[in-house]
């Protein structure tokens, strides 16, 4: 699939990344089952996502790409170079433009005839000439332009919403329930959330199975992991007002 491929996240577990370059700039995004319903939502709006980025930054222009100056170009014009002679003066200047593969236009400009000035701008206005036979986009994928000019992707009202990544049940869960976990001698209870000034932070909670028993240690746990989600929830929706207030 165009920009979607498989993918095992670290913490995660499987599922699909896409993965584009715009321009040279880079855009990724994973979209692990755990977190967007299974294996066929997670597609859909992986697919959805890519093509949104598809649509929002097209390819460049052929002249666009035709006028980038190259690193081994040496007159600071992109498509036009000198030719040299044995003695490394300048003997001609040349303009030349790929138009499309195995089909190049060249034309020499000699300074012997010309002089080097005058041959130097004509190869400038006789590659302007060239870069005028280039139209539409350059072409980065079979299928980008398919993609791009579909309809907007629209998510099926039975593919279900992704869950936060402290709803996730890793793969290192044996507990069924996300954030529990059984540890060596207690069950506990684990949420993680992000402090706008403090950073990562940790709410946590353990139950002894020796205190409490292996099946109540568990159960206090779950419930344990409730309060901490209501929590956390209650913290966002503060400094949310806070924002607001302030601005």
């Amino acid at each position: 699939m165009y920009g979607i491929s498989r993918a095992i996240g670290p913490r995660d577990g499987p599922g699909w990344i896409v993965l584009l370059t715009r321009n040279s700039v880079h855009f990724s995004k994973p979209f692990p089952f755990s977190m967007y319903g299974g294996e066929e939502a997670a597609l859909i709006r992986a697919q959805a996502w890519r093509d949104d980025i598809v649509k929002a930054h097209p390819p460049r222009t052929r002249v666009q790409k035709a006028t980038l100056l190259k690193s081994n170009n040496t007159s600071g014009i992109p498509g036009v170079t000198c030719q040299l002679g044995q003695d490394d003066n300048v003997q001609a200047w040349i303009a030349g433009t790929t138009l499309s593969p195995g089909k190049k236009l060249t034309k020499y400009f000699s300074v012997s005839r010309h002089g080097a000035a005058q041959a130097k701008l004509l190869a400038i206005a006789e590659r302007q000439r060239q870069l005028q036979q280039l139209t539409g986009l350059c072409a980065v994928h079979p299928a980008e332009a398919t993609v791009r000019n579909a309809p907007a992707t629209a998510i099926p009202p039975h593919i279900p919403a992704p869950v936060g990544k402290t709803e996730i049940i890793l793969r290192n869960n044996k507990s069924g329930v996300a954030g529990v976990h059984r540890f060596p001698k207690y069950w506990g209870a684990l949420t993680y959330y992000t402090d706008p000034v403090e950073g990562k932070k940790l709410v946590s909670k353990y139950f002894s199975v020796k205190t409490h028993g292996e099946d109540e240690a568990k159960a206090l746990a779950i419930a344990e992991r409730q309060k901490q989600l209501e929590l956390v929830a209650r913290l966002k929706a503060r400094k949310a007002t806070k924002r607001e207030r302030s601005s």
